[in-house]
């Protein structure tokens, strides 16, 4: 007998209700001594706290579902479980929705699908023609417009949130509505760009500037980073091996030939899942932040030659995986390279220090910020922006050299926000009541 789909559903609609039913019955019944085990994992799943000391080893895991096409959570579907464990009514897993295009065979493996118009993690997720969680823009620079184009991965994409509440797109509306309150013509427009996509290792961020960014001619980059990229750059390079995809970079195949890699650690089983995958993870380990180094080398040596200003922003997660002991050491590397090759850095990573993650991130078990989270970037962001003279004339006067591959003018280097004014500097320190107080906080807090 055939069962037709609207019983089928009625019945599957039925026995999430009584699976949510069962777990919340066992949550407040009482339990005998001999089964704490098992009230601990129930504790844990709906313990907002040590969901958030999980998210280090589960975020891996998401990451290298989504760049292998897997489903690899184990969430429950149905919508009252997603509600016992924090999360928000609507959730979906980031490819459920097909907003994600998979790229068989190549570097970047795997893109933001254009045009997409869906509900993902509960809220609207629109694609731009290009592909990016972004307004509609054009190749074309209309004239008279500084762009600034964004590098970085699930942070600055806008994981969560609309991307009308993501902190890239906060900022363009405030560099508008400066502009407009300094008296700049209405034809100085400014776009920022969010190429972003979740994900997305270091070596895919460069690979988006050489094979995407570069064309939409910005006037400045901003690269983002988090303490959690040499984890997606481990998922990447473990990715691509497995798949035999071209290493592309030189700088690759001389780290996997320095690891001894060999054909053996790549063999796989008729799942295609590797049989060496933990060794050949503990060859490449030591070399992640030596290859963060020249990614990022590579990035700035693109960018000079295109003769545009490239910022390092750190980014913070919410919770307890970027507390600052946790992120010292991290965040200090990270510093370290961007130093090495002289990029302007703006470390925003103690933005949510003295808030309650709570009030910050999209759901317990996740530690992306949500729109409020997004409007504190924003902030330490353009108060960041501000307090730098350099970027500060690049965004907000009208009297600048026109910087191109083929003239002898060095791109702006842009100074440290750590920085101290010089002594003709017309701005006042940024630790007294600054322009970075004034023009930020009078607009937006």
């Amino acid at each position: 007998m055939t069962t037709r789909p609207e019983t089928a559903s009625v019945a599957m609609t039925r026995i999430r209700m009584l699976q949510s039913l069962v777990l919340m019955v066992l949550a407040v019944i009482p339990w005998p001594e001999d089964c704490e085990k098992l009230r601990g994992m129930l504790d844990s799943a709906r313990s907002p706290e040590l969901n958030r000391a999980e998210r280090e080893g589960r975020a891996a895991g998401y990451y290298e579902g989504l760049i292998r096409g897997n489903d690899v959570s184990d969430v429950p579907s149905g919508e009252p479980s997603l509600r016992l464990i924090n999360k928000p009514t609507g959730w979906a897993r980031f490819r459920e929705p097909g907003v994600v295009h998979f790229l068989e065979g190549d570097f970047l493996q795997f893109e933001l699908r254009p045009m997409v118009r869906r509900t993902l993690f509960g809220q609207p997720f629109l694609t731009n023609a290009f592909g990016m969680h972004d307004d509609p823009v054009t190749i074309e620079k209309p004239k008279g417009t500084i762009r600034i184009a964004v590098l970085g991965s699930s942070m600055d994409m806008g994981w969560g949130v609309r991307y009308q509440d993501t902190y890239i797109n906060q900022l363009e509306e405030w560099l508008k509505a400066h502009a407009a309150r300094k008296g700049l013509s209405p034809a100085h427009r400014f776009e920022v760009l969010n190429f972003a996509v979740a994900a997305y290792s270091p070596m895919q961020r460069l690979e988006t500037l050489r094979r995407k960014v570069l064309a939409f001619h910005p006037d400045l980059v901003i690269y983002s980073a988090t303490t959690l990229d040499t984890r997606l750059m481990e998922i990447h390079l473990c990715e691509i091996l497995r798949k035999n995809v071209d290493l592309k970079y030189d700088f690759l195949r001389d780290a996997t030939a320095v690891a001894a890699v060999r054909n053996d650690d790549l063999r796989v089983d008729p799942e295609g899942e590797m049989f060496n995958k933990r060794e050949l993870k503990s060859k490449l380990r030591p070399l992640y932040w030596g290859l963060y180094d020249t990614t990022l080398g590579a990035i700035a040596a693109e960018c000079r030659t295109a003769g545009l200003p490239l910022v390092m922003v750190i980014i913070p997660r919410v919770g307890k995986a970027d507390v600052p002991s946790k992120r010292a050491e991290p965040v200090a590397r990270l510093k370290a390279i961007a130093a090495h090759h002289g990029l302007t850095i703006f470390d925003l990573s103690d933005t949510f220090d003295e808030f309650d993650p709570a009030t910050l991130e999209i759901a317990a078990s996740d530690d992306h910020p949500n729109a409020v989270g997004h409007r504190r970037l924003f902030l330490a962001l353009a108060r960041a922006m501000v307090r730098d003279d350099e970027l500060y004339h690049l965004l907000f006067t009208t009297d600048q050299v026109k910087r191109t591959p083929n003239n002898d003018h060095e791109p702006t280097r842009i100074g440290d926000k750590s920085d101290p004014p010089g002594p003709c500097s017309p701005w006042p320190a940024a630790s007294g009541p600054g322009r970075d107080n004034m023009v930020v906080r009078d607009q937006y807090n």
